[in-house]
């Protein structure tokens, strides 16, 4: 997944609060949903959200 399509999914899950939801919006697994958002940290340099067992912040 190129940087602009991590950015897009990262905006998704900005947007709906959770990666889970964002996962099912997109009709694709959480797994990738969250490797592709550590993945574009790592990129970036920086951490992007806080993850929880509850919404992100």
């Amino acid at each position: 997944m190129d940087r602009l399509s991590a950015m897009a999914l990262l905006v998704k899950v900005a947007e709906l609060g959770s990666m889970s939801a964002a996962a099912r919006a997109l009709n694709m697994p959480l797994t990738t949903v969250s490797r592709q958002i550590g993945e574009l940290e790592n990129t970036l340099g920086v951490r992007l959200m806080i993850r929880t067992t509850r919404k992100l912040t």
